[in-house]
């Protein structure tokens, strides 16, 4: 039979570890956040420079011709750098997905053996 001081107890531990976890899980949001913007920037980046290369060739270039060469050239680049934009942030996704997963079974396991654990001192 648990006593009421053992059940404030076992409410106190789950209460800190909720807590705890709570905090993890923000941290690990916040990582996740940062990793995310700071791609959304690189990639943003990537088209205000391409941006300013068409308005240095249309200054530049008086040549229809090679001003359309040069265009088909930047965007071929911008294409380029964009699949591997992309492929950086399908990276991260899966790389958070792991974390995601592995914080998930770290935390119901430890839930649930800390209820197994109240429930055999309970019988």
């Amino acid at each position: 039979m648990i006593t009421a001081k053992e059940n404030l107890e076992n409410v106190k531990e789950f209460a800190t570890t909720g807590y705890e976890t709570l905090r993890a899980l923000t941290e690990l949001n916040v990582r996740t956040y940062e990793k995310l913007v700071e791609k959304q920037a690189e990639t943003f980046n990537l088209f205000v420079d391409a941006g300013i290369e068409m308005v240095k060739l249309g200054t530049e270039v008086k040549d229809p011709k090679v001003f359309v060469e040069s265009e088909v050239e930047l965007a071929k680049q911008l294409g380029e750098n964009l699949v591997a934009k992309s492929r950086e942030s399908l990276e991260i996704a899966t790389e958070v997905r792991d974390e995601y997963q592995s914080f998930a079974e770290a935390n119901v396991e430890a839930f649930t053996a800390k209820v197994n654990e109240v429930a055999q001192k309970a019988a």
